[in-house]
């Protein structure tokens, strides 16, 4: 357990942003929406409430608490205890990140991005998830969308057998020269072309290794030799 929190403290270190004074650890935000019954899926990262903690933006690490993310939303959320129907929403103006610790102990490190940050500016700030943790330099994107099977809107699909459903979507993004995070598919066409100003380094750098890119660890490597040059 020692080691464990070793290891948060160590990754929050590299999350944190302006810090606030003041800032208590339980400040939930007002309201959460939630959809008609017959909706298939949810709106969460995960299918359940896992432990986890946040990071404060003075960078302090609050205590173990249940936590979830709404990607629908763009909210962390958090329970009292798993038993509980009531989900309660979190400040996100007060989080720089957290850090989610499931049943197979995986974990999901998120740190806040300005929409700023971005080649092709977002409209608001979001968690993302840091692929190659503690860095910065790999973010992976994870939303979902709530697909009405009828055009006409929401009201229309009441009144049909056709429900509507959550659909998840990922995305990547990798940090270029200039600080800016630039999407990118795991192809080398698009690693390359997202890093053009070491085009031929990054190719020849792909072909050397014979990375086929079906998984983030080639994406990783990549990045790491991109920050060399």
């Amino acid at each position: 357990m020692k080691n464990i929190f070793t290891v948060l403290l160590v990754t929050f270190s590299v999350l944190i942003v302006n810090g606030q004074n003041n800032i208590a650890t339980s400040n939930v935000g007002d309201g959460f929406k939630t959809f008609r019954k017959g909706t298939k899926g949810h709106q969460f990262l995960l299918d359940e409430w896992v432990d986890g903690y946040l990071v404060e933006n003075s960078g302090r690490l609050t205590e173990k608490k249940l936590l979830n993310y709404d990607i629908h939303f763009n909210k962390p959320t958090y329970k009292l205890d798993r038993s509980v129907k009531d989900v309660m929403v979190l400040d996100r103006n007060l989080y720089s990140g957290f850090i989610l610790l499931d049943a197979k102990s995986n974990r999901y490190i998120f740190s806040k991005v300005e929409g700023s940050k971005f080649a092709k500016s977002k409209k608001e700030d979001k968690y993302y998830q840091l692929i190659n943790a503690p860095g910065k330099n790999i973010i992976l994107e994870s939303s979902k969308k709530l697909k009405d099977p009828n055009a006409s809107g929401w009201t229309a699909s009441s009144n049909n057998n056709l429900a509507a459903k959550f659909v998840m979507k990922s995305q990547y993004y990798v940090l270029n020269k200039n600080n800016m995070y630039v999407k990118v598919k795991l192809s080398s066409g698009s690693i390359s072309k997202a890093l053009k100003d070491k085009k031929k380094e990054v190719k020849a750098f792909i072909k050397s290794k014979g990375l086929k890119l079906k998984s983030t660890d080639d994406l990783i490597q990549i990045m790491n030799y991109y920050a060399t040059l």
